[in-house]
C-alpha cells in the first residue's frame, strides 16, 4: 500500500512539473516562403539575375573623296585712254584627294550580376549591374543594363546577353591611359574647324 501511495505521489509531482513548464518551440526544416511546386527564379525588385555577356562587334567604314578646280583669267592690255593697263593673266589650280578607312573590333566576354530595378506591367524586368575595376592609377567602370523576359531566365537565374532587349554595355575609364589617348584641346579645335 505504501508503494502504491508513493507511485501516485511521484506521478502527481511529475504531472504538476510538466504542466508548469512551457512547451518547447518546434522549429521546422521547411522555410515558410518555399514551395514544392514553384522555382525560386528572380522576378521581384531587388532580385539578382546573372547575365553572360558574349558580344562581338566588327565595324568597318571607308570613304574616298576627290576634287579638283582650275581657274584661268586673262586681262588684255588697255587701248585708248586705258592704254596704261598692261596685259596680265591669273591662273590657279587646286586638287584634293583623301582616302579614309576605319576598322573597329570590340569583343566583350564577361559575367554580370545585375539587380532587377523595375518590373514592367507585362512582367518583363529591367536589370542593371555595375562593375568598378581599379588597377594602379586606372579606374574603369562597366555598366550593363537591359530588359529581360521571365521565360528567358534559367532555373539558375542566368540569362545570355543575346536574350536581353535594349542591352547596353557602357565602358568608361579614368587614368593615365585614358588621358593620353584623348586628343589635346588644340587638336580638338582644329578637327572641329577643318
Amino acid at each position: 500500500m505504501r508503494i502504491k501511495h508513493t507511485v501516485v505521489l511521484i506521478s502527481a509531482a511529475l504531472w504538476l512539473m510538466s504542466a508548469c513548464v512551457s512547451p518547447a518551440p518546434a522549429n521546422s526544416l521547411w522555410e515558410n516562403d518555399g514551395s514544392l511546386f514553384q522555382d525560386t527564379k528572380a522576378s521581384r525588385l531587388g532580385d539578382v539575375v546573372t547575365v553572360r555577356v558574349n558580344e562581338s562587334i566588327k565595324d568597318s567604314d571607308e570613304g574616298k573623296t576627290s576634287s579638283s578646280k582650275t581657274t584661268d583669267e586673262d586681262v588684255k592690255s588697255g587701248f585708248g585712254i586705258m592704254n596704261f593697263i598692261k596685259a596680265f593673266g591669273i591662273g590657279s589650280s587646286s586638287s584634293m584627294s583623301s582616302n579614309t578607312k576605319i576598322e573597329r573590333t570590340k569583343t566583350i566576354n564577361a559575367v554580370f550580376t545585375c539587380l532587377i530595378v523595375d518590373v514592367l506591367p507585362n512582367g518583363n524586368m529591367v536589370i542593371q549591374g555595375d562593375r568598378n575595376l581599379t588597377s594602379g592609377m586606372e579606374k574603369m567602370n562597366v555598366r550593363f543594363s537591359g530588359v529581360v523576359r521571365p521565360q528567358d531566365i534559367g532555373h539558375d537565374n542566368m540569362v545570355d546577353s543575346n536574350k536581353v532587349a535594349n542591352a547596353e554595355v557602357a565602358v568608361s575609364g579614368k587614368g593615365i591611359v585614358s588621358t593620353t589617348q584623348r586628343p589635346g584641346i588644340i587638336s580638338q579645335i582644329m578637327k572641329a574647324i577643318f
